[in-house]
């Protein structure tokens, strides 16, 4: 549903409403359900915008069509993230548990993030609710009821996607850059494999900068 609408999107520059709901019922019982998701839809439309006007130069509604299924997986999973920032947030508390364990509870999610959320009714749902998309995604597996593990690695070729990435991970982390050599070890890039792209030539959302140390950084253009 949301690969349709950013598709549609990219085709006319507008979100069409009334076509995305009919989709959205297609796949959903329930109108309080189906309008609950165009909501989302649209505010991540909305939020996206500017990311997507930059995008759109590069990857035009045929293009995105012809991405790899994990280019496309990727680059949802970006726009997700930066219109529902606690996505990010929960994907970086698991890369970083799964840094000393196979398998990690919800619970020890919700603890990583509750210092910055709170520990709340409406911290916990958002959680649970945000946990399925991220596994259809791939990135993460259900184990069983409360219970993950690490999902597949997102091959990223497109090199408008990884700027994505980037991008998202500089924004939502509060950090004004990000030095190159570092990527392969921050938490964010647990989920994917940059090695066939070159930042040197990042020139859309990010652009590289010269350092006195390593390869130079990358910051948001």
């Amino acid at each position: 549903m949301l690969e349709a609408a950013v598709h549609d999107y990219l085709s006319s520059g507008a979100l069409d409403k009334e076509k995305c709901l009919s989709h959205i019922k297609q796949f959903t019982k329930g109108e309080n359900r189906a309008g609950k998701i165009l909501k989302h839809i649209s505010v991540l439309i909305t939020k996206n915008e500017t990311i997507l006007a930059k995008l759109s130069r590069h990857i035009d509604a045929a293009t995105f069509s012809q991405l790899s299924l994990s280019d496309r997986k990727a680059m949802l999973l970006c726009l997700f993230c930066n219109s529902f920032p606690i996505t990010y947030d929960i994907l970086i508390g698991f890369a970083q548990a799964f840094k000393v364990q196979p398998i990690v509870s919800k619970e020890v999610i919700i603890h990583k993030i509750g210092s910055a959320y709170g520990s709340n009714r409406a911290m916990h749902i958002a959680v649970t609710e945000i946990l399925p998309f991220i596994i259809e995604c791939g990135v993460i597996e259900r184990v069983k009821l409360g219970i993950y593990t690490i999902g597949s690695t997102l091959p990223v070729k497109n090199k408008a996607v990884s700027e994505l990435i980037v991008f998202t991970d500089i924004k939502l982390s509060a950090s004004k850059s990000i030095l190159i050599d570092e990527m392969g070890y921050k938490p964010w890039y647990t989920y994917y494999d940059l090695s066939n792209v070159s930042p040197v030539n990042f020139n859309i959302l990010v652009s590289k900068k010269d350092s006195s140390v390593g390869k130079g950084y990358l910051t948001i253009s």
